[in-house]
């Protein structure tokens, strides 16, 4: 006997099935999402000279004859490496910044211990958020240097404490408690992607293929030159060694 509803229902399961097909295909093929923006490639390279770089926190403590310290300095240490420089990892941003607004970037952990502030620099565009995490078993007090809104407020340990990125331009940040601990936050409308070094310099950040300026900043100030009108392909960017020579601030001569 022929059972109308036993065919509609077989039909409907073969449409379906049929839909997952295609739908697979599609998500497969990438043709699902036309005209969506294009995937994410990387722009890689390695900093070379970041050793020159002196943290100002460090010149000034070399310069004030009434700091002393106990560190007897060990004879099987090589000289080139008792010397203190910058930690490129902590104190070198990469940016690469474009000729239109970027959005804000997502919200990015500040781990506060040991007398620093890690990172210590960075480039974010306007609406970024900071959250500063102290990670000590004490309390700090942060402020921001010239504005009143962000004055210095406890930050209990293991507590966390929220910043966000307004006014284009230079914002430090420091704690009344501790003076080593500083911080370098320049807010740029054109900050498309940032990233932290390697401890050999080495890094990589993902944007979308298109025309870039790249440059690298330290405690706030640009140093070396930058990378103009870099194009950025489909297979991403390969900038090698980027030399931070000439123009850096914090340099030691």
């Amino acid at each position: 006997m022929y059972d109308s509803r036993h065919t509609s229902s077989v039909r409907g399961k073969t449409y379906i099935v049929a839909a997952l097909l295609l739908l697979g295909s599609a998500l497969a093929s990438g043709t699902i999402f036309a005209g969506t923006s294009p995937a994410a490639v990387a722009i890689r390279g390695k900093l070379t000279g970041w050793e020159r770089l002196i943290p100002q926190t460090y010149a000034d403590t070399a310069a004030d004859p009434h700091r002393y310290t106990w560190r007897e300095p060990s004879p099987t240490v090589k000289q080139e490496f008792r010397k203190l420089t910058a930690n490129v990892s902590r104190d070198v941003c990469v940016v690469a910044t474009s000729s239109v607004a970027a959005q804000a970037h997502e919200p990015l952990a500040v781990k506060l211990t040991g007398g620093r502030l890690t990172p210590s620099t960075i480039i974010l565009s306007p609406g970024s958020r900071l959250s500063f995490k102290n990670a000590d078993p004490f309390s700090h007090a942060l402020y921001e240097v010239g504005n009143d809104k962000w004055a210095a407020n406890t930050t209990a340990g293991g507590s966390n404490r929220e910043w966000a990125a307004a006014a284009p331009g230079l914002h430090v940040i420091r704690d009344q408690l501790f003076p080593s601990i500083v911080m370098y936050i320049t807010v740029d409308a054109g900050a498309v992607e940032f990233a932290m070094p390697d401890r050999d310099g080495a890094f990589s950040m993902a944007v979308t293929p298109g025309d870039y300026t790249v440059k690298v900043f330290f405690e706030g100030k640009q140093v070396g030159k930058s990378a103009d009108a870099v194009h950025v392909g489909p297979g991403g960017l390969d900038l090698n060694a980027f030399a931070l020579t000439g123009g850096a601030g914090g340099e030691s001569k």
